[in-house]
C-alpha cells in the first residue's frame, strides 16, 4: 500500500489500524467478514471488533447481514470528502491514491444504516451524490413526513437544508397534509422546495423515501431509526417514474 495514502488518512483522524481496515475494506467492493478483516491485517480480531464500531461511528464503514454473520465495506472517497470539505481541503489530493486501490464497481450497491447518526450519514449521502450529479438527475425526490426528521435530528434545517440550498439543489416533496408542511411550504420559494400534499388519514405513511441520482433511499425515523439505500440506475429510474405519477395525480 502507497505510504502517502495512510500518511495522509493519519492526518485526517485515522489512527494506523483503523487506516489499514478502511483501505482493506476499500479494496473489497463485496464486503467482507470480521475474520477475513483479522487474517489479512494480523489484526487481533478483538481489536477489529472496536475498529469497526469505531469507524462504522464515524461513518467510514457500513455493514449488511450475509447469512448470521455481518459483512463490511467501506464508504466511497467521495463520502470521506464531504465530511472533511468544511475543514480539510487538502482531502481532494487523497481521492486519486483511493480510487487507485479500490476494487471493481457492481451494478447494484447496497448500504445498511442504524440510528440516528446513520439517518444523518443518509442525508449527507443525498448531498454529496447530488452536488456531483447533473442534468434531469440531479434532483431529491422525496415522500416524507417531514416531523420525524426533525424529532430526530433538530439541526436538521442546518445540517440538511442550508446545504441543500446553498448548493441550488432542487426538491419536488410529497408530504401529508399538516399544520408543520403547510408551514414549511411557505418557505418554498426561498428554500429551493416544490410540494404537494396527500390526506395522511387515507393514505399512511410512515418511512422517508428519497430518490436522487441513480440511488434511492429508505429511512425509517420512529423510536429505532434506521435506513438503506440502493444504488442501481435501472431501480432509481423506475422509483423516479413512479414519483412522477404520483406528482402529476396530486393537485
Amino acid at each position: 500500500m502507497p505510504p502517502d495514502i495512510e500518511k495522509t488518512l493519519a492526518q485526517l483522524g485515522f489512527k494506523e489500524a483503523e487506516a489499514r481496515v478502511y483501505l482493506l475494506c476499500l479494496q473489497n467492493k463485496q464486503g467482507l467478514f470480521i475474520f477475513e478483516i483479522a487474517k489479512q491485517t494480523g489484526i487481533k480480531r478483538s481489536t477489529v471488533n472496536l475498529i469497526l464500531e469505531r469507524l462504522g461511528n464515524k461513518g467510514f464503514i457500513t455493514h449488511h447481514v450475509d447469512g448470521a454473520r455481518k459483512r463490511f465495506t467501506a464508504e466511497s472517497p467521495e463520502a470521506l470528502l464531504f465530511r472533511f470539505e468544511e475543514s480539510l481541503n487538502d482531502m481532494r489530493a487523497l481521492l486519486p491514491l483511493l480510487n487507485a486501490v479500490s476494487g471493481s464497481d457492481k451494478k447494484t450497491k447496497i448500504r445498511f444504516f442504524e440510528g440516528a447518526h446513520g439517518i444523518e450519514i443518509m442525508h449527507k449521502d443525498i448531498l454529496l451524490t447530488l452536488k456531483l450529479t447533473k442534468g434531469s438527475k440531479r434532483e431529491n425526490l422525496a415522500i416524507a413526513s417531514g416531523d420525524n426528521v426533525f424529532e430526530l435530528q433538530p439541526e436538521h434545517q442546518k445540517q440538511f437544508i442550508d446545504k441543500r440550498v446553498k448548493a441550488r439543489i432542487p426538491l419536488r416533496w410529497i408530504a401529508p397534509d399538516s399544520p408543520l408542511t403547510r408551514k414549511i411550504d411557505t418557505r418554498s420559494n426561498v428554500e429551493c422546495r416544490k410540494m404537494k400534499f396527500f390526506n395522511p388519514k387515507k393514505y399512511k405513511f410512515n418511512i422517508e423515501l428519497d430518490v436522487y441520482g441513480d440511488s434511492v433511499a429508505l429511512m425509517i425515523l420512529g423510536d429505532e431509526p434506521a435506513g438503506v439505500i440502493v444504488e442501481n440506475k435501472t431501480l432509481a429510474e423506475s422509483f423516479r417514474g413512479l414519483f412522477n405519477l404520483l406528482w402529476d395525480s396530486l393537485r
